[in-house]
């Protein structure tokens, strides 16, 4: 099982434009993959909205990928430490976005040598995972595509669906109260405000949404500002929920401590990669909260499967036009693909239409 190939490469594909802030969004995927004598694994992370995917490949060029080759690919959790060790001083930035892309693939060769799905590789616990509606609210939608795409989600048998607040606090409630209108009373409905509140603003946003019974509010303010995001969680009903921007798992425990957050959204690509998000996933456990790991639908239906702790999944398919598989979702419920590995391929359309480098 020893690696004897690493090769790196990135994608820049385009924003779904239902979730898209402005015209031109987009991802830059930047992917790894790992061959050995008998199996191939593939990862990848990502940066939205600019190009400095650059950067994460130079680190991977220069850094890591040369220290992979000639290891034994079912050492993942070890090659991990390593890598955490050798980029340490570099604080927390592009070097997790590096070692997320490794870990993936990583994990993707030692589920495939020993012929399991990623789930069960990771200790599967069920069989299907819940998913919400996600990547179809964007602020820049009119209160009728909103209500239009809200609906049809419900129409496709999801019973939960998140929008997105903030950018205008004043039509905010009447967007959700036209949504909630629509969907009914027994569809829950997420609010995502991307860090763009302050305390004030986000306390006076959170009661006007609290009148239409959201499940949760999301990322109100700055992921750095751990007391306001405890006020928060005082002072209003909804749960206070994020973590999309943290970068490890050590990030959370001041969260988790404090009660701030009583739902972890991780992202895997963030944080370094899955061997760190399954520590995210225990911490979440331990203390009783949920865990919802953010935007990564493809990966994280095989991570939520392996934890107690899963609240919901973020069905956000922005990947779909861009790899062979699917998730079969039915009843608000998405299935645990079985194929060894994560499963996850790009199709080679893909590659010759959106590769840059």
């Amino acid at each position: 099982m020893k690696i004897i190939s690493a090769d790196s490469w990135i994608l820049r594909v385009p924003f779904i434009r239902t979730s898209a802030d402005f015209e031109g969004a987009h991802h830059e995927l930047i992917g790894v993959t790992l061959r050995t004598e008998s199996h191939s694994g593939m990862g990848y992370s990502f940066i939205t909205d600019t190009a400095g995917g650059v950067a994460v490949k130079a680190l991977l060029d220069s850094l890591l990928l040369p220290r992979v080759i000639g290891r034994d690919a079912r050492e993942v959790e070890k090659i991990w430490h390593e890598f955490f060790l050798l980029t340490h001083r570099m604080g927390n930035g592009i070097n997790r976005f590096a070692m997320a892309a490794i870990d993936i693939a990583m994990w993707d060769v030692k589920s495939k040598s020993h012929g399991n799905s990623l789930a069960v590789e990771l200790g599967q616990l069920s069989d299907s995972v819940p998913v919400y509606g996600s990547g179809k609210a964007g602020t820049r939608l009119s209160t009728d595509e909103l209500v239009e795409l809200s609906v049809g989600y419900v129409e496709d048998g999801f019973d939960a669906v998140k929008i997105r607040v903030g950018l205008d606090v004043g039509a905010d409630p009447s967007r959700l109260k036209q949504v909630r209108d629509a969907v009914g009373p027994d569809i829950r409905i997420m609010c995502d405000a991307n860090e763009r509140l302050d305390l004030p603003t986000a306390l006076y946003l959170g009661e006007q949404l609290a009148d239409q019974n959201i499940f949760w509010f999301e990322e109100p303010v700055l992921s750095t500002d751990i007391q306001a995001h405890e006020i928060l969680s005082q002072k209003l009903p909804m749960p206070i929920v994020g973590g999309e921007h943290h970068c490890s798992a050590a990030e959370f425990v001041p969260y988790v401590r404090s009660q701030a957050f009583r739902i972890l959204q991780p992202n895997v690509c963030m944080v370094g990669g899955i061997t760190e998000i399954m520590r995210i996933a225990r911490l979440a456990e331990l203390h009783g909260l949920g865990f919802a790991p953010h935007l990564m639908s493809d990966l994280n239906v095989h991570i939520s499967a392996a934890t107690t702790s899963t609240t919901y999944v973020e069905y956000f398919p922005f990947l779909e036009p861009y790899t062979t598989n699917r998730l079969n979702v039915t009843k608000g419920r998405a299935e645990v693909p079985t194929a060894p590995g994560h499963g996850i391929e790009f199709t080679a359309e893909t590659f010759e239409r959106y590769q840059i480098a």
